[in-house]
């Protein structure tokens, strides 16, 4: 018997098996004008914390903190203009290949400042590979078996989802799915492996605020 799982905004209809509907919340999260993230877990054992918004006009803001190494913040203006602004920490820890005199001058300078990395190649910030496109966890549309997902009703931040879980013999993910059209990601809940963590998605289809900073707050540097 078909299953049709209503919500307030609308049905999620149906009887979709695991593969199916995965790739389905993938499709739709893909194809929103914009999404924001919230990310915590690890990556090789570092810890990664941040918040990412974008959208497909190339805009774009990220802040990201990892563990011990420091934060760092992103601003992309129509996929052109980018702004990077890194806490001491990080600086230093990027910025090693100095000398200790140079590094000490590019501190005084630079903190509590941003500056204007190239958008591309090998000297672009590391962050702007989040805003080329919506992060997702590898293969999350493969290995979904056709019984293992039944679509088992939850809620995440008051919105009514399907819960899917796949597990396997590393790591077990736990996805949850809009219960309504269009059926976007809402959490993604991974245990064990080598990436283990949680990511949200929400603001969909909202305005992304990326603006510039102010321009005494922008320095150049070499």
């Amino acid at each position: 018997m078909a299953v049709v799982f209503s919500t307030a905004c609308g049905p999620f209809r149906g009887d979709p098996a695991g593969p199916e509907l995965v790739g389905r919340a993938i499709r739709a999260t893909e194809s929103a004008k914009s999404v924001t993230l919230h990310m915590d877990g690890l990556s090789l054992t570092v810890p990664m914390k941040g918040r990412v918004s974008l959208d497909t006009r190339g805009n774009c803001t990220a802040t990201m903190s990892y563990g011990t190494a420091g934060t760092a913040e992103l601003i992309r203006i129509n996929g052109k203009d980018v702004y990077l602004r890194r806490d001491e920490t990080l600086l230093r820890t990027q910025e090693r290949h100095r000398s200790p005199k140079e590094l000490d001058a590019l501190v005084d300078k630079v903190r509590g400042r941003w500056t204007r990395p190239p958008v591309d190649g090998p000297d672009a910030p590391a962050e702007l590979t989040l805003c080329d496109r919506v992060p997702l966890p590898p293969g999350l549309g493969n290995g979904w078996d056709d019984d293992s997902a039944n679509g088992e009703p939850a809620t995440v931040d008051g919105h009514s989802a399907l819960k899917l879980v796949r597990p396997d013999s590393e790591s077990e993910t736990t996805v949850y799915v809009a219960a309504e059209d269009p059926p976007y990601l809402l959490k993604i809940v991974t245990k064990g492996g080598e990436s283990p963590g949680t990511t949200t998605y929400s603001h969909y289809d909202r305005p992304v605020e990326a603006k510039a900073p102010a321009p005494e707050d922008i320095v150049l540097t070499d």
